[in-house]
C-alpha cells in the first residue's frame, strides 16, 4: 500500500492541535522536531493511507488546520510506501517514561530498568494513542493512581491499545477493549500480543461500549470530548456504584460543556488535570 504524507509547519504552541486534526481524521502523527520551547516552529506530519476518498480527507485537513492555527497554512505533500513508513516511526518513537513505575519502549529498543518499572512494548503504527500526546499520557497517570488489583476495566475507543496494556499492567484482573477502527482494532492486538497479554485483554470492534455489558470497575475513554458526553448514559450504566470514568481526548474550551454533562449524568468530579489545553477528567458513579 502507498501513503501520502502531509507535512506543516507551525508555532510549537499549536503542535498539540494540529497533531489532534490528523488523530481524528484517521491519521498517524509524527513531530519532526520535539516542542521544547514555545518560541521555535515545529514540523507535524500526518500518514494518509491512499484509499477510499483520502483526496477529500485531505481537504478536511486542509481546512481544520486553517481553522485550528488561525489562518492559511501550506501542507506539503509527498508518496511513501509501508517499508518508509516503518522507517520513519523507528527513527523517531522512543522511549519515555509516565507515572511512577510506567516504562513505554518501541520493541526495537534496549533500555535500562527499574526493579519496579512496569514495561509497555508498543509500536503504534497508524493508530492513535503512542503515550506521547498529553491526553494519553494523563489517562495512564490516572489508572496508576486510581486502579486496584483484581479490577475490571473498559477501554473505550482503544487506538494502539497502549491504555488496555497499561491497566493490565497495573493489576486489572479483566480488560476488555473497544475500537470501532478495523485498522486499530488490528494494531491493538498486535501490540497486546507483543506484550503477551493475550490472555488478559479482549479487545474488538464496537460502537462505544454497545458489546460490553458486565459491569466495570473503571470504564477509560480516550476519545473526543463530544463522543465522551455521549458515551456518559452508557458508562453510568456498566459501571459499578463508585466505579471511576477516566475521560481524556477533551481540549481545554470543551471541558466545562464535558463537566456539566458528567454532572446531569449522575457523575462527581474527583480529579482533573490540564496539560497544553488538553484536559483528562476523573468521574465517580454515585
Amino acid at each position: 500500500m502507498r501513503w501520502t504524507t502531509i507535512s506543516v509547519r507551525v508555532p510549537a504552541e499549536h503542535a498539540d492541535a494540529v497533531s489532534n486534526v490528523f488523530f481524528e481524521a484517521g491519521s498517524g502523527v509524527q513531530l519532526d522536531e520535539p516542542a521544547s520551547s514555545h518560541s521555535v516552529n515545529v514540523t507535524v506530519k500526518g500518514y494518509l493511507a491512499q484509499e477510499g476518498d483520502y483526496q477529500q480527507t485531505i481537504e478536511t485537513i486542509r481546512r481544520r488546520m486553517a481553522a485550528t492555527v488561525g489562518s492559511l497554512v501550506d501542507l506539503e505533500l509527498d508518496e511513501i510506501e509501508n517499508e518508509d513508513w516503518a522507517v520513519s516511526w523507528r527513527e523517531s518513537y522512543k522511549p519515555f517514561r509516565v507515572g511512577r513505575r510506567l516504562l513505554v519502549k518501541p520493541s526495537w529498543e534496549q533500555v535500562k530498568t527499574a526493579p519496579d518499572d512496569l514495561i509497555i512494548e508498543l509500536d503504534p503504527g497508524m493508530a492513535f494513542g503512542c503515550g506521547t500526546h498529553p491526553t494519553t499520557a494523563t489517562c495512564m497517570v490516572f489508572l496508576e493512581k486510581y486502579l486496584r488489583p483484581g479490577m475490571r476495566v473498559y477501554d473505550v475507543g482503544t487506538g494502539s491499545g497502549i491504555l488496555a496494556i497499561t491497566a493490565s499492567r497495573l493489576g486489572a484482573a479483566a480488560v476488555y477493549a473497544v475500537d470501532e477502527d478495523p485498522m486499530a482494532v488490528r494494531v491493538a492486538r498486535e501490540n497486546i500480543a507483543q506484550n503477551g497479554l493475550e490472555d488478559q485483554i479482549q479487545v474488538g470492534l464496537g460502537d462505544l461500549l454497545d458489546r460490553l455489558e458486565q459491569p466495570a470497575d473503571i470504564i477509560v475513554a480516550n476519545i473526543l470530548a463530544e463522543v465522551v458526553i455521549r458515551l456518559l448514559p452508557m458508562a453510568n450504566a456498566r459501571l459499578v456504584p463508585g466505579g471511576l470514568l477516566i475521560a481524556g481526548g477533551i481540549s481545554a474550551p470543551k471541558a466545562a460543556g464535558v463537566l456539566e454533562a458528567m454532572k446531569r449524568e449522575g457523575f462527581e468530579e474527583v480529579d482533573l488535570t490540564n496539560v497544553d489545553d488538553w484536559v483528562s477528567i476523573v468521574g465517580v458513579k454515585r
